[in-house]
């Protein structure tokens, strides 16, 4: 059985979508609303020039990561440029991730990430969050290259079933598995709470005294 058997998509109307969304752009901290808007601006100027630059790779690096990689800084002058200047070429969608995890600091998150903000039509991000709704451990698939191609098409197909564009469906699949998660840490911490009222106390034996 192949990871694209496996993948469950969690919606089944466009209006689901859209709501996991809105409750993604809800949560947002202002601080992280500001930092998508400079990062998708990028986009702009990488149309113009056809690369990326360190200062604008740590900029994209830090929105994913919230801290950056030590590594990101030690690239040379001209190998970020170099190097997704050939990402950004049309190309097979595994080569283009792996040009870029060839980046000092990049895994395939981030390396995914850029390919989602650079062309948000075609790629999705690869996070344990989005691929979680999805019923994937990333554990299990980090560094596949047939997962990531069945997981881009995946995407792509559901995208374009919905009439979604990729940056509202991977809003939606982020916030679809953080509340899951925030909804069974509240239960468990709930069972735990009933547990402790209803064990009963013991006291511990006292020590002999001298």
């Amino acid at each position: 059985m192949t990871a694209e058997n496996k993948m469950q998509f969690p919606f089944t109307i466009k209006d689901e979508i859209l709501h996991w969304e809105a409750l993604y752009i809800k949560a947002q901290k202002e601080e992280r609303q500001r930092q998508e808007e400079d990062v998708r601006k990028i986009k702009c100027s990488v149309e113009d020039k056809g690369y990326l630059t360190k200062c604008e790779l740590m900029e994209m690096g830090g929105w994913k990561r919230q801290t950056l990689p030590s590594q990101m800084v030690n690239n040379p002058v001209g190998h970020v440029e170099k190097i997704t200047a050939a990402a950004f070429r049309p190309g097979d969608d595994w080569e283009k991730l792996e040009k870029l995890i060839d980046i000092d600091g990049v895994g395939q998150p981030v390396a995914s990430t850029i390919l989602h903000l650079y062309d948000p039509e075609r790629y999705p991000i690869f996070d344990p969050h989005a691929l979680y709704s999805i019923r994937i451990k990333k554990k299990d698939v980090e560094g596949d290259k047939k997962f990531w191609k069945e997981y881009v098409k995946f995407c792509r197909e559901k995208a374009d079933c919905h009439d979604v564009c990729m940056r509202t469906l991977d809003r939606a699949l982020y916030k679809f598995s953080k509340e899951r998660c925030r909804l069974r840490t509240q239960n468990h911490n709930r069972q735990n709470d009933v547990f402790r009222t209803q064990t009963p106390r013991v006291r511990s034996p006292q020590c002999p005294t001298r």
